[in-house]
């Protein structure tokens, strides 16, 4: 012990370090459990199968390789290596900077063992309290006790402490069955559990791992013959452990919002997470992306040029472009609150782990123009007034710009509820005009949108990217009177005892207009009804729907977004990179009829409602649907709707292809008033 002595028993002003005896009461921590709302468990977020094992039961590579690397004159010291101190030191003299440590892997065990203990604002004090602990843990247990808690306590990234969770959860085999290069990128992940995660960094954990193996070698844990061909291995990693579960990218964001929320360690803190995920809206959706997605591939849609995985086979591993094959995501919330029902980010989570509902950034194409027509209906568009659908030029500093149209040319005019639910994008670019570019971006931030949206009138055709779950979250305010909610993947978190440490807002914040919203929701009802998204009910779903498809730039992205007076959804399909998915590629066609069987799914145990009600703000009146005048008795009935309208942008004038001697007199008096005054 006399080494020891040269250092301080604790750091200065800092007496109360943890005692030796807390270790012999040492507990493992406790699995982190989340529960749908059913009350099913769907996930223990940390492999709380925490199995200690016996230093026996590790294999000595892997043993040997932590001494070899953390800590090679482990056998040697006392706790505390002045050598390697010593060392440390002039090696970052050299380097200018902290490039080595000089931490013992005792000194490792009582900083993972005593985190909270440990003063780690303070580093010094820290150290110092790590240095003060050694040698007193080297006192009250043998080298082999220390290292096999060490082994069993080590933390490895994504929640798992100890070596027997990391192995199966990045293997799926037990330590005692690791080879050369899984111990090595095992020890690797000690420097930088975060920085060197293989499913995360895969490249940056190659290079760590085979430098860990040089170690290896030069250390006699193995020979360099076993070194060389450990490096020509490939990573071989096992699912993540989210996989097995009902949802697994669900899950995954769950696990995200915990530990940003609560720490790192929050897999394994004994939380109890609740959810509103419904398990057969969940199930529903993972189905009906699945079963589209193959049937583009099979061919049903049109000649399908691109990968496809061997139906046969398993899916390999994405590589760091994304995936090769046609991907999907479909989203469904509590329009009312944002509470998440269902989400499936990609067709297969052991494939591909990366999040198309909250990581990507995509084009919406057309499903943006609800958005453009709020801002329209907000500054004084009524959805009876007429809409100049002939093709649009717009000169700006980046040049002509001139966008396609599904509208034919010789169509010059349509409503705007039916420009709308047509999908004309001339007529959309007019409206956006009349909207004013800085209206419509606001409009689109107040109800949620989050990324850059540039002042540019291609915005108006969803040019401008968005994060799908933003996206989706967004339409709800059009569907719930007005109010902008966020989603909500957690609904409440209580410890292990039952005590609530944070529950979900139950409301949202107004973000537009009670009216507009309804008028807009209004339109997008006929986009289902009648317009491109028709496939809803031809699909078979006949509850009130309200939505609006999007396609982007050669039938790159595809979407569908609707809502029910219960729930908002959002269903995407395309490429991580992008790509046409095929020529005639449509939100309508591949998209909307995943929504329609996810909604048929989701009303099977529902509730059925009613529609939606106009707010009291708005007026109505009856309406000739061709012209946009007020209705007579000369108008075809079928082409007579109720209409509302925010007050001031109702018609005053009559219908002018019915209107009646009387009602044209009547017109030219109110006219000749107008003008006097």
């Amino acid at each position: 012990m006399a080494s020891v002595l040269l250092l301080p028993a604790c750091a200065p002003g800092q007496q109360d370090c943890p005692t030796v005896d807390a270790l012999r009461a040492y507990k493992p921590p406790e699995a982190t459990r989340v529960y749908a709302a059913d009350g099913s468990r769907i996930a223990d977020l940390s492999p709380e199968r925490r199995v200690v094992v016996e230093l026996t039961e590790v294999p000595a590579t892997l043993s040997n390789g932590f001494v070899a690397v953390e800590d090679r004159r482990f056998w040697k010291h006392d706790g505390v290596d002045l050598r390697g101190i010593g060392r440390a030191i002039v090696a970052n003299i050299k380097a200018l900077s902290v490039r080595e440590g000089f931490s013992t892997i005792t000194m490792q065990l009582a900083r993972q063992i005593f985190t909270d203990q440990l003063p780690m604002e303070k580093k010094f004090s820290r150290k110092m309290c790590e240095v003060s602990l050694a040698p007193k843990i080297e006192d009250a247990f043998t080298k082999r006790e220390i290292l096999k808690m060490y082994l069993n306590q080590v933390y490895l990234g994504e929640g798992l402490y100890g070596v027997e969770e990391a192995s199966r959860a990045f293997f799926n085999k037990p330590a005692a069955k690791l080879d050369p290069a899984e111990s090595a990128l095992l020890i690797g992940l000690v420097k930088n559990p975060a920085g060197y995660n293989p499913r995360k960094h895969p490249m940056a954990s190659i290079a760590r791992r085979n430098t860990v193996l040089d170690v290896m070698a030069r250390e006699n844990v193995i020979t360099a013959a076993q070194a060389q061909k450990a490096k020509a291995q490939p990573l071989n990693l096992a699912p993540p452990l989210e996989a097995a579960g009902p949802a697994p990218w669900f899950v995954a964001a769950i696990r995200r919002e915990l530990r940003e929320r609560f720490g790192e360690d929050a897999d394994v803190q004994g939380l109890r997470v609740y959810t509103g995920l419904e398990p057969e809206v969940q199930k529903a959706a993972q189905a009906a992306l699945l079963a589209q997605i193959k049937k583009v591939e099979a061919g049903e849609f049109g000649k399908y040029r691109h990968a496809k995985p061997d139906s046969a086979q398993k899916l390999e591993p994405a590589g760091s472009n994304g995936s090769p094959y046609l991907q999907g995501m479909v989203f469904i919330m509590d329009a009312q609150t944002g509470v998440v029902r269902a989400m499936v980010g990609g067709r297969d989570f052991t494939h591909s782990q990366y999040d198309r509902v909250y990581s990507a950034q995509r084009q919406p194409g057309s499903a943006f123009k609800p958005f453009v027509y709020a801002a329209a209906l907000q500054n004084g568009l009524a959805l009876s007034d007429p809409v100049q659908t002939t093709p649009v030029t717009d000169v700006d500093t980046r040049g002509t710009w001139r966008p396609d149209d599904t509208v034919p040319d010789s169509v010059t005019s349509l409503s705007a509820r039916d420009a709308l639910a047509r999908s004309s994008n001339s007529g959309a670019v007019r409206v956006g005009q009349m909207a004013g570019t800085d209206n419509v971006i606001n409009m689109a931030r107040a109800a949620g949108i989050s990324t850059k949206i540039p002042p540019y009138p291609s915005i108006f055709l969803g040019s401008a990217e968005v994060i799908p779950a933003d996206f989706v979250a967004a339409y709800a305010a059009f569907g719930n009177g007005g109010n902008r909610v966020e989603p909500q993947l957690i609904t409440r978190v209580e410890d292990a005892h039952g005590k609530v440490l944070w529950k979900a807002p139950q409301t949202g914040t107004p973000a537009i207009d009670p009216g507009v919203a309804f008028l807009t929701l209004s339109a997008m009802e006929d986009v289902v009804d009648r317009g491109t998204g028709n496939s809803v009910r031809r699909r078979g779903f006949w509850l009130p729907a309200a939505g609006k498809t999007g396609t982007t730039n050669d039938s790159k992205d595809v979407w569908f977004v609707g809502l029910t007076p219960d729930l908002v959804g959002g269903v995407w399909l395309g490429f991580d990179q992008p790509k046409t998915i095929l020529p005639n590629a449509s939100g309508g066609s591949l998209a909307a009829p995943v929504w329609a069987d996810v909604m048929k799914a989701a009303y099977k145990d529902r509730p059925q409602p009613g529609g939606w009600t106009a707010p009291p703000t708005l007026v109505s009146a009856q309406v000739d649907a061709k012209t946009g005048g007020l209705a007579t008795g000369n108008c075809p009935q079928e082409d007579v709707r109720v209409e509302y309208f925010v007050p001031g942008t109702e018609p005053t004038d009559v219908c002018p292809l019915h209107a009646s001697g009387p009602e044209k007199v009547l017109r030219k008096l109110v006219e000749g008033i107008r003008k006097i005054f």
